[in-house]
């Protein structure tokens, strides 16, 4: 996803937080669109730490030094997967709170 693709349509000076505003709806989009791309890269990141610890555990033939680094690597890799998942659902519950009622977070 290019990073320019997070930034609203339209021309700049339009874009405000004045939920009775149509123009307003450009700020709010690229407000989700950012918080989308920043859940998204912090998914990935987890992902690669708990690949890069399974690559670790399954390589420590018999280091238990090793293989205890890499058990902890995947414990707080899966520890940041679950937090983001909850962090998504705080951001979607409050999202619906603070953004007009006809605009939904991008998915």
């Amino acid at each position: 996803m290019k990073i320019a693709a997070l930034l609203p349509p339209g021309d700049p000076s339009t874009w405000t937080l004045n939920p009775n505003n149509p123009a307003s709806d450009a700020v709010y989009i690229f407000i989700g669109n950012l918080i989308k791309f920043a859940i998204g890269l912090a998914g990935a990141v987890a992902v690669i730490f708990l690949v890069i610890g399974a690559i670790n555990y399954f390589t420590a033939f018999g280091n238990e030094e090793k293989a205890t680094k890499a058990k902890n690597t995947i414990l707080w890799a899966i520890i940041g997967i679950v937090v983001i998942v909850l962090a998504e659902v705080i951001v979607t519950i409050v999202w619906k709170f603070i953004t007009p009622t006809n605009l939904q977070l991008p998915t």
